[in-house]
């Protein structure tokens, strides 16, 4: 006749039965331990992955208001010039205008007055740069 014990579901102590539940459950617990530790593996990558995602758009942002800080120009959309307004007039002013006198210095240190709109046409071709 069977034991109380056996009777409920819960094999004697040291039969094979009980031996053999033993080892079933300890299966379980470590197959849970390892499911449990890939979830936290898991986590982590999609932890590191956010965070470069936002080191990645935080820089990206940085550079963009950054260069919207140095293209910011005049009204009119056109560039101003180095040093500002200041320096020197906004192209958009100058147009429909005759344009000034000025002077220009060559390679050597020479010096040329230009006074333009005396009824010739005037080229004026500017290597930017060559001093």
């Amino acid at each position: 006749m069977a034991s109380p014990s056996e009777s409920q579901g819960a094999p004697a102590p040291g039969t094979k039965r009980a031996r053999r539940q033993e080892r079933a459950q300890i299966k379980q617990e470590r197959s849970t331990a390892a499911a449990d530790q890939q979830r936290r593996d898991r986590l982590a990558r999609w932890g590191a992955f956010a965070v470069v995602a936002l080191i990645a758009v935080g820089v990206g942002a940085w550079f963009a208001v950054g260069r919207l800080a140095d293209d910011r120009g005049a009204p009119n959309g056109l560039p101003e010039p180095d040093g500002g307004p200041q320096i020197a007039q906004d192209v958009g002013t100058l147009v429909g205008q005759p344009a000034p006198s000025f002077t220009l210095a060559d390679a050597e240190g020479r010096s040329y007055a230009v006074t333009p709109g005396q009824g010739r046409p005037l080229v004026l071709v500017s290597h930017m740069g060559i001093t």
